[in-house]
């Protein structure tokens, strides 16, 4: 068992995971109404260097060669980067409607990372590996990841009716500091956390 950075190798088992941590997010911005299948989407973006779904910016949690967790880190500067190749990705593939989705969704219910913290998403455990500790141990890892590179914070946001996580983060030291209302009906509320690094 071993957490490590993701390659491309990584993007068919990766991209299942992505897509588990936040299915009502990527399944309305990402409608395959108006575009590929949302899997096909991922897992070819997860082999691009350039956006935010890249394996650049991923960490996958293998046992025994298999991909069974997914962690990503972003922080300001790295979130601005895949800025305008994300925006590319999503044009071409969806639309300007998929365009305007992502930013309403990015202002107002999953807001970009503040300076000098952390920010991590796409937190998933394959079903069959769950009850495990891995979701504690990625974010372990990323708590590491942080106070070596001198982060102040490290940050997440959580769906608001996802109870499991949110005891699991409020059991590693993460605060609740802002609730997000939901302003579409396929759209959970989401919290905002942050754990004080130090």
């Amino acid at each position: 068992m071993s957490i490590q950075p993701a390659t491309p190798q990584h993007a068919q088992s990766a991209s299942v995971l992505i897509h588990q941590s936040g299915p009502a997010a990527f399944d309305y911005i990402f409608d395959s109404r108006h575009g590929p299948d949302i899997q096909c989407f991922l897992r070819h973006e997860f082999r691009n260097p350039g956006t935010m779904f890249s394996y650049k910016h991923h960490f996958v949690y293998l046992e025994n060669d298999q991909v069974v967790g997914t962690l990503a880190m972003f922080d300001k500067s790295s979130h601005n980067r895949t800025f305008l190749a994300n925006a590319l990705a999503i044009l071409q593939n969806y639309g300007w409607r998929a365009i305007f989705k992502g930013l309403k969704f990015e202002l107002k219910l999953v807001k970009a990372p503040k300076k000098a913290c952390l920010y991590i998403g796409h937190i998933a455990v394959d079903a069959n590996h769950q009850g495990k500790g891995i979701a504690r141990q990625l974010i372990q890892y990323a708590t590491e990841q942080a106070q070596e590179q001198g982060y102040s914070h490290l940050s997440l946001d959580v769906a608001a009716k996802n109870q499991r996580a949110k005891v699991l983060y409020l059991g590693l030291d993460f605060k609740a500091l802002a609730t997000h209302k939901s302003y579409h009906p396929r759209l959970d509320d989401h919290i905002y956390m942050e754990k004080a690094l130090g």
